[in-house]
């Protein structure tokens, strides 16, 4: 059984949201999002990845 998902603006990402990163894998749960001088985010993930995404850049969330 596949997860629902929602596309939504990187910038509107939240503490405890679940991010696809790449289909098949497990998604990612985002523990903070910082924004950054340009307008996009600094997503900070359970794991300790750090992904930068731009201003308005979709992703997938579980929802």
């Amino acid at each position: 059984m596949s997860a629902r998902t929602e596309q939504i603006a990187a910038d509107s990402l939240a503490r405890n949201d679940r991010v696809v990163i790449n289909d098949g894998e497990l998604p990612y749960l985002v523990d903070a999002v910082v924004v950054i001088a340009d307008g996009g985010v600094r997503v900070t993930y359970s794991s300790m990845d750090t992904v930068e995404y731009a201003a308005g850049e979709q992703v997938a969330i579980v929802v």
